[in-house]
């Protein structure tokens, strides 16, 4: 949406989707303002069943690519804005995360249990699925992850992108929209929040560990768990643990646009247990709505920091490095003045300004007579 929004008045913008555009409903998600006539919607003919199937990802994906390859050469310039796409022709790729990588997954994830093995693990009806998805993709036999312009989500991304693939990809950080209220240290409530997917990855047990750990030397902390809880088995887990604790940690359920930026703004600190977070960008949310936020140094989450007091290694770190911050008022203080720097890394303004130097840049190469992307 923030690259629509950057390229459309200087170029011919067209958003290729295999899904429905709620324009409304995506202004309000992601803070554009975005109009019907300052960009065209091409939709992808991908069957109905598929549409909506979050399960059904990779084959809808397959439609959404062949259908790409077909329209590419009406274009100058393709862009995808989650990871690689086969266009069939140099094109822009923004890296987001590694499920481009299907060794990376499995490493990282762990091995799925129960149904989800069938589906997700290395079964024959999961090889079966994935044939399937190549037959309907039909690649273009290009080397299509080489060709073009690779920007990543972060340096992290980046460092992976090429010991992985020995791709050379440039760094553009995500957007972090939206105005938060400011609201001085001593008003803000004396609470932590985790704001993300509730998803197994996420690791929110590991947090709500590392915050009775702070708890036990003597702070009296609490937590808000905000997220749309499913009711899947990771989801039932999460809530019977905030019932456990629900003297302290209290489930927020989902929350956007301005509730989302007042709530994170009330509270001092912030908290992500996910190792090898490509970026994070609920992390740059929190920086930007001056909360003081601790998370794992390994990713693209440790970037937004950018501070060794508010990285971890383990549970134990975790729970020396909190203490000694809700300890030391001038600690917070220091940490609070550099976090204000860093949430102006993440800017619209800068994230504009990137994208339209690398269409710029990926057009001069190519050669490109007109304006299309």
């Amino acid at each position: 949406m923030w690259g629509v929004a950057a390229l459309k008045d200087e170029y011919e913008v067209s958003l290729v989707t295999a899904g429905d555009v709620d324009l409304a409903g995506l202004n309000a998600f992601y803070g554009t303002s975005l109009r019907a006539p300052e960009f065209a919607v091409r939709e992808a003919p991908v069957p109905f069943f598929l549409r909506r199937n979050a399960r059904a990802a990779a084959l809808r994906a397959a439609y959404y690519q062949r259908f790409c390859r077909r329209i590419a050469p009406e274009f100058d310039a393709m862009i995808s804005a989650y990871n690689f796409c086969d266009f069939g022709v140099p094109a822009i790729h923004f890296v987001a995360d590694v499920s481009f990588d299907r060794e990376l997954c499995r490493q990282w994830d762990g091995r799925p249990r129960g149904l989800s093995r069938l589906v997700y693990g290395d079964s024959l009806l999961r090889r079966a699925y994935l044939w399937l998805c190549d037959r309907v993709r039909d690649p273009s036999g290009e080397d299509y992850r080489r060709q073009g312009l690779t920007l990543a989500n972060s340096g992290w991304t980046a460092r992976l992108l090429k010991e992985r693939c020995g791709i050379e990809a440039g760094v553009l950080y995500p957007p972090v929209a939206g105005d938060f209220p400011s609201i001085p240290h001593e008003q803000q409530e004396d609470g932590f929040v985790f704001i993300a997917r509730i998803a197994p990855e996420k690791r929110i047990e590991f947090a709500v560990e590392i915050l009775q750990g702070v708890r036990a030397m003597g702070h009296d902390i609490h937590f808000h768990v905000v997220g749309q809880v499913d009711a899947d088995a990771y989801g039932r887990r999460v809530r019977d643990l905030c019932l456990r604790h629900q003297g302290w940690i209290h489930l927020e359920g989902r929350k956007s646009g301005s509730e989302k930026a007042a709530f994170l703004a009330r509270h001092r600190y912030g908290i992500n247990a996910c190792p090898r977070e490509a970026f994070g960008i609920s992390v740059a949310e929190q920086v930007k709505a001056g909360s003081i936020v601790f998370v794992p140094s390994e990713g693209g989450q440790a970037e937004i920091v950018d501070h060794p007091q508010l990285t971890f290694d383990s549970q134990e770190d975790a729970i020396q490095k909190v203490d000694a911050v809700l300890r030391r008022p001038a600690l917070r203080e220091e940490l609070r003045r550099h976090l204000a720097g860093r949430g102006q890394v993440f800017s619209v303004a800068s994230f504009t300004d990137g994208i339209r130097a690398a269409v710029s840049r990926f057009l001069q190469a190519a050669g490109a007579g007109s304006h299309s992307p």
